[in-house]
């Protein structure tokens, strides 16, 4: 619901920002040197009518005698919209994506559309040029904070500097309505940056704007605390004088108002706020913020601008070494900078909010340049950690390297031992087989000549057989015939016991 409403109010912002509820202007020029400039409603013959604004909101309709007008002059809805288009750039701060699509659309996109071949098409696609430049860049996470547009990067790395320039922004635009409740609101913003960001650069800028708004406020109190008795008497008189369901319509609405606005300064009171929201209709109400805002006058007169700036700026520049890493100078820098008071003819008996307390930008740097230098301590320990292990890795890869080669020459050493084994022991067996060999070749060449040899005495005997004539008797026969003889004598001993016993 609420975002359907902040959309409702951010497209109704904008098309007033267009002046669309407003036409064009109008002059007529009177004959006795009057000028009446508005929008003309109507235009006959005898008589013009003109509507011509008193105010914002407030607007009061002419009716002009043709026979008193000089002249008419209507200037041109094309320029009126183009000189309207133009107050677009610069765009405000702190814009959503929502308010530039809005804007666009009623904006550069409705003048091209209505007005397609007005001299001003080309200026005004560039307006659509650059407001389209810039939704691009809220739409990527970037925000506009006046001039500057700060990238998510930046809002992570520097959060309070950041977060305290949108306070001072927030501050500054709810102080526009001026009232009681939107100065009020105005230091509630006030609040919330002393508390979180007192040193930052935008914390004097806020206590110079705060020291502006308080008397307006203390001014408005007292006119209120004198006049509520008179408010509160009339309002009754009316309702006396209203029927029994008018009054109980109104004593109705009445109580819900008190309900509700107890329930908020219950709530405000819960949250610490200081700045609770004031009971218009109470005297007590009004009489103790007339006091409230006395004070606090009192303590925003203590504060030194010049060492607020000074300390401020020194302070960022300490945020932005420890970003570098440049812990040493940031450390130096950020001592220097806790001792530029920040206070003038202060209260000694007083409390005040001091440049290290809890929440300052001063006491958010030391917390911060420890715990980076922790972290950049634990880095460097864990890459000394990495380079030993490193280190340790390609030891072992060398033992293991180293190892292996010796494996390799001692695998190479017996090798080289055993073939030299092998070779020593081959060698006997070897001479020993080449002896064999000459042997059995001399014996070969030695059994070749015997049997040549005998081959020769075998034809001789055979030459003495054949020329014995046929009844002789061969050699062989002889032996094979005394070789019979022999055995039939041996088994003949036996058998008769010559030479042993019979069995």
């Amino acid at each position: 619901m609420r975002s359907t409403k902040t959309k409702l109010l951010v497209t109704l912002a904008s098309i007033a920002a267009l002046g669309i509820f407003s036409a064009q202007s109008d002059q007529i020029k009177m004959k006795d040197g009057t000028t009446h400039e508005g929008r003309i409603t109507l235009e006959t013959d005898d008589i013009v009518k003109i509507e011509v604004s008193i105010s914002a909101s407030i607007k009061e309709t002419k009716l002009l005698s043709r026979k008193d007008i000089l002249n008419i002059t209507k200037d041109d809805p094309a320029d009126l919209e183009f000189n309207k288009l133009q107050g677009l750039i610069p765009t405000g701060s702190l814009m959503s994506a929502d308010a530039y699509k809005s804007l666009i659309e009623t904006g550069p996109n409705a003048f091209l559309t209505k007005y397609p071949d007005s001299s001003h098409v080309e200026p005004v696609k560039k307006i659509k040029a650059t407001l389209e430049e810039e939704l691009d860049k809220v739409e990527r996470g970037f925000i506009k904070l006046e001039e500057d547009w700060v990238s998510p990067q930046e809002k992570a790395q520097f959060p309070e500097l950041v977060r305290s320039r949108i306070g001072l922004l927030r501050m500054q635009r709810i102080a526009k309505g001026g009232n009681h409740n939107s100065i009020i609101g105005a230091m509630r913003e006030f609040e919330n940056l002393e508390e979180n960001y007192y040193g930052t650069p935008a914390f004097p800028r806020a206590v110079e704007l705060a020291k502006q708004l308080l008397p307006n406020l203390v001014a408005q109190l007292q006119r209120m605390s004198r006049d509520v008795d008179y408010r509160n008497a009339e309002f009754e008189r009316t309702k006396a004088q209203m029927d029994e369901i008018a009054r109980q319509g109104i004593d109705a609405a009445r109580a819900r108002e008190e309900a509700q606005y107890q329930a908020g300064l219950a709530a405000d009171k819960k949250a610490g706020i200081r700045w609770v929201r004031l009971n218009a209709r109470s005297k007590a109400s009004i009489d103790g913020y007339f006091k409230m805002a006395s004070d606090e006058m009192k303590s925003l007169n203590t504060f030194d601008i010049e060492g607020l700036k000074k300390q401020s700026g020194a302070l960022k520049e300490v945020d932005e070494l420890i970003a570098k890493n440049n812990f040493l100078l940031a450390e130096s820098k950020l001592e220097d900078a806790a001792k530029i008071p920040t206070r003038i003819n202060a209260d000694p008996k007083k409390k005040y909010s001091k440049n290290g307390s809890k929440g300052s930008y001063l006491s958010t740097l030391k917390t911060k340049l420890n715990q980076q230098k922790a972290k950049q301590k634990e880095l460097a320990k864990a890459q000394e950690e990495a380079a030993k292990s490193q280190a340790l890795s390609k030891n072992m890869k060398s033992d293991k390297s180293d190892k292996k080669d010796a494996a390799e020459g001692k695998d190479k050493q017996k090798a080289a031992e055993e073939a030299l084994a092998a070779l020593a022991a081959s060698a006997p067996k070897k001479k020993e087989e080449e002896e064999k060999a000459s042997q059995s070749k001399t014996k070969s060449k030695k059994s070749s000549k015997r049997d040549e040899n005998e081959e020769e005495k075998e034809e001789k005997r055979e030459r003495i057989r054949s020329s014995g004539g046929g009844g002789g008797i061969s050699i062989t026969r002889i032996i094979q015939i005394g070789t019979v003889l022999l055995l039939i004598a041996v088994v003949a001993f036996k058998y008769l016991g010559i030479g042993g016993n019979k069995e």
